[in-house]
């Protein structure tokens, strides 16, 4: 199934505890929590943008601070969604 947050992380679990694959890269691993499902989506969430063919002005606007050196913070991520959905194609991928 989807990951609620990340819908191109896949999840499921299995008898010794889940599995999780990111569709967008093809990583994959064998997970014993539900936390440690989480944090995998949270590592892969930067694969996609609000439109697939581009980078949103979200995007471009995460490149640049993560150049300078600022980590990205939970506010920050939203800030970056919305700015992808406001501005969706600013640059060709």
């Amino acid at each position: 199934m989807n990951h609620p947050s990340v819908p191109w992380v896949q999840w499921g679990s299995t008898t010794q505890g889940f599995v999780a694959r990111c569709d967008a890269c093809g990583a994959q691993g064998a997970l014993g929590t539900p936390q440690a499902v989480d944090a995998f989506a949270a590592q892969h969430q930067e694969h996609r943008s609000a439109s697939v063919g581009h980078y949103g002005a979200g995007d471009a606007v995460a490149a640049a601070t993560r150049a300078l050196g600022i980590d990205s913070c939970t506010p920050c991520e939203r800030r970056r969604q919305q700015l992808n959905g406001l501005l969706p194609r600013v640059w060709r991928r």
